[in-house]
């Protein structure tokens, strides 16, 4: 938790502990938390998180060192927990991550099949929850960062069975029969983890107020809170085996006929709620790429993928999530040939030009007759085409498909990414896919500010690709000056955006973006933006501006990005001191509305080419980064 986000909460802190608050002018002021002297000694001056006093000379008291001296705490952390219950705060303090991970690692280690759910609700996201594989903690953990819930699917998919009781307390003839094993509480009851038997089945007894969560089912687990209550953990042991006197004391009381063998297996075709367990986790990624590799050999991608997934769900024990089904699905084309691709792109490319022609046409056009071993290639190449859908055949007719990637998941669509984004981490929320536009004037040094991103993502393991669109070279001097060594990152030259390919799911600078006709900037974004979503990763590309700071196409550049910033020099004839000025955030931390006054102070070292944050620095000043707002500065205009 960034204890600046903490510091805003001075004021609600204040008045809800009964300190009395009165305003005069831009300042507010107050007894003296401190010294507590009579009158209101202490100020707090406009736009600033902290307290002054003249009586005792107090200066520069935050809520974490108010709240040390009331609570009588010792520690920032112990501050942030009191803080949580005092003023009720969303926020995830030391402790709760520390609880976070063991859970989740528990989850893990445990086999636990999640599922995504609403926020603040029960109800899953994704429309084929039943059959979708989520078990990485890192996802897991970007759900919770999107504000949404965390479910377990119950049954032989995770190997459990839920006793959720909906009554509190609990009847004592439960109490006594559940034994002990991990333990969740609701806000009407409570949760009960046992491993999977096969003859409860999904349902409630009524008369219990008990639901049976198995086979088909799942149930809002820890930490996500429902109605706004969040679920607890009471027992944090082993799940254990059920233990005989209540499965036994459950069965009487189950109403829900057992199903015969040919009910079960209907059900279970309809469902898709069995395994096969035929595939461990050593065996299980080579072996369906074999199978996948196979199955291209007469499917297109997408009926490849569904038959994978059916065998990934249905025959592994432990399924891979669908994300790296996807992966994989993609992968396949390294292992699977076909001998006519050059035929096949010639083809593709005079379909383009005519956009539809016959067979007899298109063997002519490409093989110059229509005849023997020529048609023969001819028809196999365009079989191969309309099997993997590049092509479509109308009648005698073939012509290109033409077809929207249709979606209708969630769940992949704005995915945070997984590094710190340089400079910029604090003031927004970055996902993949998304686009910064960093824009400067000639000789201001976006060369500079690029190898220095650059450098900060390879410290992160991270490894960049920069692409430049001027002759020269002059990015290597820098990147050895940062101490970046050959291999940290790939570097090619393009003097032609829209030629320019991104590579797939790489974090990539250009430096710089030469749009020479600017009524074709929207085409120019308009390519980078359809690269992101065709190739994924992240873009960063460096405009430059007009000599009075100002963007070329200013509405056509900042449509686009998630963020727009400006590096402006302090002083024009001296380059040590500048800044970045947002323009643009889509997705800002902190709830600030007010973004565009952002200003975000730097120092640069000509010595060793380091571009820095003045809040970064040590043992220098230091600038309200928000605001940039010389404190110490504010202070004296104020006591004046």
């Amino acid at each position: 938790m960034d204890n600046r986000i903490i510091e805003g909460y001075l004021i609600e802190y204040l008045r809800k502990a009964g300190i009395t608050l009165k305003k005069a002018g831009a300042v507010l002021q107050l007894q003296c938390p401190f010294c507590k002297k009579e009158g209101l000694s202490a100020i707090i001056p406009p736009r600033c998180t902290f307290v002054n006093c003249f009586a005792c000379k107090a200066e520069k008291k935050t809520i974490f060192d108010i709240v040390k001296v009331h609570q009588n705490l010792t520690s920032d952390e112990d501050v942030l927990n009191y803080l949580k219950g005092f003023l009720k705060l969303n926020i995830t303090t030391k402790k709760d991550t520390e609880l976070l991970n063991e859970i989740f690692r528990f989850y893990k280690e445990n086999a636990l099949e999640m599922v995504v759910v609403e926020k603040n609700g029960k109800r899953p996201i994704e429309k084929d929850w039943v059959n979708k594989v989520h078990n990485e903690i890192e996802e897991w953990k970007n759900w919770l960062k999107d504000g949404l819930n965390i479910g377990i699917k119950t049954g032989q998919k995770s190997n459990i069975v839920i006793i959720d009781v909906d009554i509190k307390p609990i009847p004592k003839e439960i109490i006594a029969l559940v034994g002990d094993t991990f333990t969740i509480e609701t806000s009407h009851g409570f949760q009960y983890y046992y491993k999977y038997v096969d003859d409860l089945p999904k349902t409630r007894i009524n008369e219990l107020k008990l639901d049976i969560e198995t086979d088909g089912g799942q149930c809002v687990a820890y930490p996500s809170v429902v109605e706004g209550v969040q679920r607890k953990i009471i027992n944090q042991k082993p799940i254990a085996t059920m233990p005989k006197e209540l499965h036994d004391y459950l069965r009487a009381r189950v109403t829900v006929p057992l199903k015969s063998f040919s009910e079960q297996l209907k059900e279970d075709i309809k469902t898709e709620n069995f395994n096969l367990n035929l595939l461990g986790e050593g065996e299980r990624n080579v072996s369906l790429i074999k199978l996948g590799g196979l199955l291209r050999k007469d499917l297109n991608i997408e009926q490849t993928s569904r038959v994978l997934d059916i065998l990934n769900r249905h025959i592994c024990k432990n399924p891979i999530s669908s994300k790296e089904l996807n992966n994989m699905v993609k992968s396949l084309s390294k292992y699977t040939e076909f001998d006519e691709k050059e035929l096949a792109h010639r083809v593709l490319t005079y379909l383009k030009d005519v956009e539809e022609a016959g067979r007899s046409e298109i063997c002519s056009a490409i093989m110059g007759t229509n005849r023997g071993e020529e048609k023969r290639r001819i028809d196999k190449v365009l079989n191969y085409l309309v099997r993997e859908q590049y092509i479509l055949k109308k009648g005698h007719y073939y012509c290109i498909i033409k077809k929207l990637n249709w979606k209708d998941e969630l769940m992949d669509i704005g995915v945070p990414v997984k590094f710190t984004v340089p400079y910029f981490d604090d003031i927004g929320c970055f996902n993949y896919e998304d686009l910064i536009i960093v824009g400067a004037r000639n000789k201001v040094g976006k060369t500079h500010i690029s190898i220095n991103m650059i450098k900060r993502l390879v410290s992160q393991g991270v490894t960049p690709y920069l692409i430049n669109l001027e002759k020269g070279g002059r990015f290597a001097k820098i990147a050895l000056r940062l101490g970046l060594k050959e291999g940290d990152f790939h570097h090619s030259f393009c003097a032609n955006p829209t030629q320019i390919e991104l590579e797939k799911n790489a974090v990539t600078i250009i430096d710089w973006l030469l749009i020479e006709n600017k009524a074709e900037t929207d085409l120019i974004m308009k390519h980078f933006i359809e690269q992101l979503d065709k190739q994924g990763g992240f873009l960063i590309i460096f405009n430059q501006l007009k000599e009075d700071n100002s963007w070329f196409a200013p509405n056509m550049i900042k449509q686009f990005p998630a963020l727009a910033v400006r590096y402006l020099y302090d002083d024009e004839n001296d380059g040590t001191y500048g800044k970045f000025k947002v323009d643009v955030i889509r997705e800002p931390k902190g709830h600030i509305k007010n973004f565009k006054n952002w200003e975000i102070p730097c120092k640069y070292f000509d010595e060793t080419k380091e571009l820095k944050r003045i809040d970064e620095l040590k043992g220098e000043e230091k600038i309200d980064i928000k605001n940039n707002v010389d404190v110490e500065t504010q202070q004296t205009e104020n006591n004046e």
